[in-house]
């Protein structure tokens, strides 16, 4: 999993310097979790951070269409498909401007995400991130098998204090919330 990788970028590369936390969502999140998710990721935008995700599940996308330019927080964009063929919908194109955003891909080609571009884009991720947020993890998925590898690799792994998450939490994993959201920059 932490396999050095060759990427390309569009934007602000500075932003992979910064406290970077990767943002995980299955794509069955239920709906009643969307609500307490938003409470935590508008926290999260008031912080010095990059969140970074693919922000591809509808969790991902629904959260990320609550980016703002004027938030203390930056995004960055990890692609499963070609960088250089992407159509940036209009809030993407502004922060690409605002240089808020960092667009990043493994040098793939293809036009269209496949299971196995979707593999090589999260390697990258967890190759340049460290610490990972769970919002939510569908049981025997795919973020199932990411969870259980990143935690016997010893990343900072952070999951949504939320009921649906408990069978999640362990000793080495942080519930988080709105109230003590601020532990993913001391942690």
């Amino acid at each position: 999993m932490n396999k050095k990788s060759i990427f390309e970028t569009k934007g602000n590369v500075e932003l992979l310097s910064q406290v970077k936390v990767g943002l995980f969502a299955s794509k069955s999140a239920p709906k009643e979790i969307f609500p307490q998710a938003l409470d935590l990721y508008n926290k999260l935008l008031d912080m010095p951070i990059s969140i970074a995700g693919g922000w591809q599940a509808p969790l991902e996308k629904y959260l990320f269409k609550h980016a703002r330019r004027s938030t203390r927080a930056n995004f960055i964009q990890y692609l499963a498909k070609n960088i250089n063929n992407i159509k940036l919908n209009p809030l993407q194109q502004e922060l690409l401007d605002e240089k808020k955003l960092l667009l990043i891909s493994p040098g793939i080609c293809q036009d269209r995400a496949s299971k196995s571009e979707i593999d090589k884009r999260d390697a990258l991720i967890f190759s340049q991130i460290k610490k990972i947020l769970f919002f939510y993890i569908e049981p025997k998925g795919r973020l199932e098998k990411y969870f259980n590898q990143l935690s016997s690799l010893r990343y900072q792994i952070y999951m949504l204090d939320h009921p649906l998450n408990n069978v999640f939490h362990s000793d080495d994993v942080i519930a988080i919330n709105p109230d003590n959201v601020s532990d993913i920059l001391t942690g």
